[in-house]
């Protein structure tokens, strides 16, 4: 039997409710958490749920994804609005990217996927009855296209999509860090079309992309007649993100000129167009991304402090492909299906042997060289079987 909770006595247990449809789950839950001393109330509905959270102190719900009357996610999203002090940890036998996300966003203090570790259940019913964690989450839709979906449901990736639930609706500045390939610039865009400025746009400039001399005009934009060839006038990447984000891919390689003029945007929300005189006002959020070490670049004075400091108020980190391989066949059936619909070929599979032999590379390339070689591999194939001597 586990010891009493510190939170919790034997005259004045914590009430736990547990939300599940599936009786061999409520039994089991019951059973664990009333050995830890807990006080525990059972429903197998969205509304039976509701009248005990009105009839008793309950503190803390598990509640399950897939509810006969109101999804899990609905049911944490409006249980946060009216009991604000509630925690939720929400259960799922899918722990998809969407789910993911969704429930972080809802208010739900972790997601966890059956079958679960009980033990790992109690510890994370003792954490967050120590933490009482009562922020409300942003209810906004998903729009995610199924053109450019986060994929994998292996542990990194499931911390990385609680991350994005949690930072999503918040207006914190990140900064994502990963190998080339990895898909920093779709970890932006899913930050943004989670967040409360989804209707705005979505401004992308790759800092390495663009020769140094031409990088601040794209940037600040610039006015008609401020230098060779500036016929007109151009609005940049700050004026165009509005009310939106700004996504600078690749800030490692920012000149250190230009990154003296971006802190001072980022501290005073003002700049100005390349001669220009106006002071524009900006209210973006940005999101930084580099696969480079920046802390790296500081100590050899390539990288400005006080702007690390400024983007790295919340990091992400992607796991490369290498550490992630349990996600390889859900990455390839996706991208097999994608480029069957894109190329206009017939469905493709992989034999086993080709699979295994996926897994053991390394992919220096990550997601993006992988998605190439399955199309590569696609029209080279006449049969609709990929083998390994393909």
């Amino acid at each position: 039997m586990s010891a009493v909770p510190e939170s919790s006595s034997e005259e004045n247990p914590e009430h736990l409710l547990v939300l599940d449809d599936e009786k061999s789950i409520r039994w089991v839950l019951e059973r664990t958490l009333t050995q830890s001393g807990y006080r525990v109330h059972l429903a197998t509905d969205a509304s039976e749920a509701h009248h005990l959270l009105n009839q008793y102190p309950i503190r803390l719900a598990l509640v399950d994804i897939n509810l006969p009357d109101q999804d899990g996610i609905s049911f944490t999203q409006n249980v946060s609005t009216k009991f604000p002090k509630l925690m939720t940890i929400v259960m799922t036998g899918q722990g998809t990217m969407h789910n993911t996300i969704e429930a972080m966003k809802a208010g739900a203090f972790e997601f966890v996927t059956k079958p679960f570790d009980i033990l790992q259940i109690e510890e994370l019913v003792r954490q967050a009855l120590k933490v009482r964690h009562a922020e409300k989450r942003d209810s906004s839709d998903l729009k995610s296209s199924s053109e450019e979906l986060l994929v994998g449901q292996g542990p990194k990736m499931r911390e990385l999509f609680k991350s994005i639930g949690r930072v999503a609706s918040t207006e914190l500045t990140v900064l994502i860090q990963g190998e080339s390939g990895t898909g920093k610039e779709l970890i932006a865009k899913t930050i943004h079309q989670h967040s409360n400025r989804a209707k705005g746009p979505f401004v992308a400039i790759n800092c390495a992309a663009i020769p140094s001399e031409l990088l601040e005009s794209e940037l600040f934009g610039h006015e008609k007649g401020a230098f060779t060839g500036a016929v007109e006038r151009k609005r940049g990447k700050l004026e165009q993100a509005g009310n939106g984000t700004l996504f600078l891919d690749e800030i490692g390689d920012m000149p250190l000129k230009l990154q003296s003029k971006l802190l001072r945007v980022l501290q005073e929300r003002q700049f100005e167009r390349i001669g220009g005189q106006e002071l524009l006002t900006t209210n973006m959020r940005v999101i930084a991304a580099t696969h480079r070490d920046l802390e790296q670049l500081m100590q050899q004075e390539q990288f400005r402090t006080d702007l690390y400091y400024r983007l790295n108020v919340f990091p992400l980190s992607i796991p490369p492909l290498r550490d992630r391989v349990e996600d390889l066949p859900l990455l390839v059936e996706h991208f097999l299906k994608r480029g069957a619909r894109e190329m206009a070929v017939g469905s493709k599979s992989l034999s086993p042997e080709a699979m295994d032999a996926l897994k053991r590379y390394a992919w220096p390339g990550n997601v993006r060289e992988l998605e190439n070689t399955l199309k590569s591999l696609m029209i080279t194939n006449v049969s609709n079987f990929i083998s390994l001597d393909s």
